[in-house]
């Protein structure tokens, strides 16, 4: 049995915009249920390395703009993302490890390397860094 579960349904034919395993799945309810009043997790960018995009997954509600990927193992809880970080993270995968790398949440980007090197210039990514830029100002 494969430990792959589709967060969104794409239509007939297409490949899901995001995947998120039977075991992250699991463990984002679990999680949920015991610790958070928020409807949504989120899959976000974090910032920008030479390496590429560092991700993170948390709990957080939904906002205008953002993009609704689907509920999460049959429950109320619904995966996020806002549009910005979809163009990004689009055939991604969210598991869950616990191993000698850590406990959490592990985003695997099939694209991740296209997003290396420090002149990577996009024009979504290059706002997105002057508006962090300008809120830390």
């Amino acid at each position: 049995m494969s430990d792959q579960t589709t967060s969104n349904i794409p239509p007939k034919g297409q490949e899901p915009l995001i995947v998120i395993t039977e075991t992250a799945a699991n463990q984002a309810v679990t999680l949920w249920n015991d610790y958070s009043s928020s409807d949504s997790l989120r899959l976000y960018l974090e910032g920008k390395g030479c390496d590429g995009f560092f991700y993170g997954v948390s709990f957080d509600s939904k906002t205008e703009g953002d993009v609704e990927l689907g509920p999460i193992a049959g429950s109320r809880l619904q995966l996020i993302t806002d549009q910005d970080t979809l163009e990004f993270v689009k055939g991604s995968k969210i598991d869950w490890v616990q191993d000698e790398r850590g406990t959490g949440f592990l985003v695997e980007n099939p694209r991740h390397s296209k997003y290396r090197g420090k002149f990577f210039k996009r024009d979504v990514w290059k706002q997105k860094l002057i508006q962090r830029k300008n809120e830390l100002n």
